[in-house]
């Protein structure tokens, strides 16, 4: 597992965690951010600084997550990335490619991860050890 992660019991957390992932569950039966904010009692800066970073623990956090992927400028890393994340039962749904600097290619990769076999932490730690993968980060889940 990646240092990045860590499971830890919510009673020792601030009880605006817990409230982050209800207004995310119930942003996901159709509520708009705001009402969804009012409805739990906290702020919407509140959610957003957290988002992102709180997430029920299960083996399928979401449906969709997106990474931000540093590599080396050869030819065939990409095709590596995407060959190894449709191994992974998983679907690139966008990819956001900047022109490479100093050898070094940005690209975004947004994922459907819902039929994935694997968490999302082996996931990105699998692709962190890929071949001229110098960097992947998770933006976001979804």
């Amino acid at each position: 597992m990646s240092d990045d992660y860590y499971v830890i019991h919510k009673k020792v957390l601030p009880d605006y965690f817990e409230k982050v992932i209800q207004i995310k569950e119930i942003i996901s039966l159709g509520t708009n951010i705001s009402d969804a904010c009012k409805q739990v009692g906290l702020s919407r800066s509140t959610f957003y600084k957290y988002k992102d970073f709180v997430n029920r623990p299960s083996m399928k956090v979401g449906k969709r997550i997106i990474l931000s992927l540093k590599l080396v400028d050869e030819p065939g890393v990409l095709s590596n990335i995407l060959n190894d994340v449709a191994a992974k039962n998983a679907n690139v749904l966008a990819i956001n490619q900047e022109v490479p600097i100093h050898n070094i290619a940005f690209v975004t990769l947004t994922v459907s991860i819902g039929n994935m076999d694997i968490s999302i932490q082996n996931f990105v730690s699998d692709l962190k050890n890929g071949k001229n993968v110098i960097d992947v980060l998770l933006l976001a889940v979804e």
